[in-house]
């Protein structure tokens, strides 16, 4: 009976050894597969980092051919608009120049009219009057300006176009490299019927890396994106800018005549009248502090039109 059931025990043995190897080695022909794969994932991860890091590389040598190339055309352009603003500019100070000669011509007439008024009489008609030449003289200035604007806005124009094509240029030499689209994950397939926690994690930092990659370069071509953008708030910069100028300008210029008329009835004034002259001192006081104040608030005005510009320009990629 001992013989009987000893013989038994070594049967089960010699029957249960191979399938325990087997098992043993289907585990280990797993690991060396999984092995496998993941050195294949991580070479192919090597070989599309390498990739990006020359097409990037590619990309910005590209972009600083054509910004050479670009910034000469963009130069003449300047020089023609610079050759053209002195031609106008030259006609424009001979027109200014006759006016102001003028305008003195007829300051001096009033001032030394004779009359029966009081100080305040002559002071209020001549006031008027200075107003209204000093209004034509501004409208000269204001015109003569608004023509070289317009010119400059026009070579603006030009000089945009041109960057427009560089942009354009740009973003096809990065689409033909494959920078302006998500680059494909590499993932992990599973082997043995699942994947493991490492190859779960594996797929996880991919799927984010494909997205950083990506973001990163729209960031980097974020300007070309949105260079028309950037150039159309440009434009739109400077002709608020030149209404804000002459805006100032032109409220400076009513105080300026004002000013000067004062000034000169305080050359005028009769000593034997200190009333008058204490009139004259108020007024000028007076003149000077509405100066002041309308600097002060155009000058509030410009920093923050600054402020908001430099945001819109930021959330743009400029």
């Amino acid at each position: 009976m001992s013989r009987t059931i000893a013989a038994f025990l070594m049967l089960f043995a010699l029957v249960a050894l191979p399938a325990g190897t087997a098992s043993a080695q289907s585990d280990k022909e797993l690991r060396d597969q999984r092995s496998a794969a993941q050195k294949e994932r991580n070479e192919q991860k090597r070989e599309r980092d390498r990739a990006l890091s020359d097409a990037s590389r590619e990309l910005r040598e590209h972009a600083r051919e054509l910004d050479t190339e670009y910034r000469e055309k963009l130069r003449q352009v300047d020089v023609d608009f610079e050759l053209k603003r002195v031609a106008l500019q030259a006609g424009h100070q001979e027109k200014v120049a006759a006016a102001e000669a003028e305008f003195q011509k007829k300051l001096s007439a009033a001032m030394t009219a004779p009359g029966a008024e009081d100080l305040q009489q002559r002071m209020t008609r001549l006031e008027a009057e200075m107003k209204s030449m000093s209004a034509e003289l501004f409208r000269l200035k204001h015109e003569a300006a608004g023509i070289e604007h317009k010119e400059r806005m026009a070579v603006l124009a030009r000089k945009h176009a041109l960057l427009g094509e560089l942009d354009q240029a740009v973003l096809r030499k990065a689409e033909s490299l494959g920078l302006t689209r998500e680059p494909a994950p590499i993932l992990a397939s599973p082997i043995g019927g699942e994947l493991t926690r490492p190859e779960e994690q594996w797929n996880e930092r991919e799927r984010k890396e494909v997205k950083t990659i990506a973001e990163r370069n729209r960031k980097a071509l974020a300007k070309y994106e949105n260079g028309a953008k950037l150039r159309e708030s440009e434009r739109a910069s400077a002709e608020e800018d030149f209404e804000l100028d002459w805006a100032e300008k032109r409220e400076l210029n009513e105080l300026s005549s004002r000013r000067m008329l004062f000034g000169a009835f305080m050359l005028q004034a009769d000593p034997s009248k200190p009333a008058d002259g204490q009139s004259l001192t108020d007024r000028l006081a007076e003149v000077e502090r509405d100066e002041k104040l309308i600097k002060i608030r155009y000058d509030q005005l410009r920093k923050t039109k600054a402020i908001e510009r430099r945001e819109a320009r930021r959330k743009l990629g400029g």
